[in-house]
């Protein structure tokens, strides 16, 4: 833990460096411009929408400990082909705050991305989540205020393997490719996000099924390097995480223990993920940094158009998993 803070602090002299920022203005043109290089091929090789998204879909979730977890469905018009993205709220907020950019994501204006599979979230204690079934059979309320480390931990144990039994059987009605699996985690969130897919990068392979590794992207807003019984040093430690996924990583950085929290992290997986030579960027780049000039944390840097982040993260979730080739797979036997 120290000797990443001692890194951090001997590059972090000044805010952004001449280099970060050549850097980060090489990412940005990657990212913005990928749609206008590639559209026509791409275009050429997705399949055509041929109907109308369907309406978003509230479901409830019995988790493993008796939660009762409110979560939204928006399904995607590309069957198996379609990538499935999570999105986890921040600490004290729900899932609405996703509503505006997951209809985006669903069912895109610009018609060179590909519609996606989202599911939004309300993790324990917070939004539709507040009812827990003891193994007595008596019902107590969840408040976000009064929630302990234990219970940031079950978001991962409990909350996030309902999400998945939920997501494995829509891969099984080909409804979305599990193999493509995309974390959006704001704040808490990105600390759920990232403590999980360690947990799916670390299930054991199994002889007649697919289990595990199925999260291919992570994309964490205003990630805390400690949070609450969910610190990143651990998770990031897992081979999976820090050398297979595709990560963005951005933050305000006009608010110093946000930017330093956010660089400590970015620090450790650069080094697995070397940059590309220029004419490959665009097929291997695959970690990406993006300090926003202000002192806003959270999902506001997602949802708010002056930060310009959906477009980012719809050109993020195209060129790092709709257009690459993980293979769909029945995950029960007879499917």
């Amino acid at each position: 833990m120290d000797d990443q803070s001692g890194r951090v602090k001997s590059t972090a002299i000044v805010e952004v460096s001449m280099h970060r920022f050549c850097r980060l203005g090489w990412t940005v043109m990657v990212l913005a411009g990928y749609c206008v290089v590639s559209v026509s091929l791409a275009a050429a090789q997705r399949p055509r929408l041929s109907k109308k998204v369907p309406p978003p879909k509230h479901v409830t979730l019995t988790t493993k400990d008796g939660v009762k977890l409110g979560v939204t469905y928006f399904a995607s018009n590309l069957g198996q082909e379609a990538v499935p993205v999570v999105m986890l709220h921040d600490f004290k907020e729900s899932r609405a705050v996703f509503n505006s950019l997951a209809r985006a994501l669903q069912n895109p204006a610009e018609k060179k991305h590909d519609s996606v599979a989202v599911l939004t979230v309300d993790l324990r204690g917070h939004g539709d989540s507040t009812s827990i079934v003891d193994f007595s059979g008596r019902t107590r309320e969840l408040e976000a205020a009064r929630l302990k480390p234990l219970d940031f931990q079950n978001m991962v144990r409990f909350d996030m393997e309902a999400v998945r039994k939920f997501l494995v059987k829509k891969n099984d009605q080909r409804e979305l490719n599990l193999n493509k699996l995309c974390l959006v985690g704001t704040g808490m969130g990105a600390n759920v996000a990232t403590t999980w897919a360690a947990v799916d990068w670390s299930a054991p392979p199994l002889a007649r099924r697919k289990q595990g590794q199925d999260v291919k992207a992570l994309v964490l807003v205003s990630p805390q390097w400690n949070f609450r019984g969910l610190p990143l040093l651990r998770p990031i430690k897992q081979p999976g995480v820090r050398e297979k996924l595709s990560i963005l990583i951005a933050y305000g950085q006009s608010d110093s223990k946000a930017a330093k929290d956010a660089r400590i992290l970015y620090k450790n997986l650069e080094k697995f993920h070397p940059e590309p030579p220029l004419d490959q960027q665009r097929e291997k780049k695959d970690l990406f940094l993006f300090p926003l000039p202000t002192k806003l944390q959270g999902t506001r840097l997602l949802t708010d158009p002056d930060f310009g982040m959906q477009p980012k993260l719809a050109t993020f979730i195209d060129l790092r998993l709709s257009q690459k080739d993980f293979e769909w797979i029945a995950r029960r036997t007879g499917n």
